[in-house]
């Protein structure tokens, strides 16, 4: 009887501990799942310098990686992609 009670003890303070742990990350927003974001900084010329691509990207968004993409007709654009969280 002793042992039985001993084991329940222990379980129910495990149990315990594991619902705070998750009630505490709930209450903060949950886990981030990182995402990927994309901003695109268009250009009035059509073209696109990729230098500067990278620096403005770099200033304006964390971590983010520029890059020059075609949107058609031999026209450039900046294209800024960016770990987000989405909610």
């Amino acid at each position: 009887m002793k042992n039985y009670f001993r084991s329940s003890l222990i379980g129910l303070i495990m149990l315990t501990i594991l619902l705070l742990g998750v009630m505490a990350t709930a209450q903060k927003g949950g886990p981030i799942i990182p995402e990927t974001c994309v901003e695109n900084y268009p250009d009035k010329a059509g073209k696109c310098d990729l230098n500067q691509c990278k620096s403005r990207c770099a200033k304006n968004r964390k971590n983010g990686q520029g890059s020059c993409i075609d949107t058609g007709k031999g026209h450039m654009q900046c294209r800024c992609a960016y770990p987000c969280r989405r909610p």
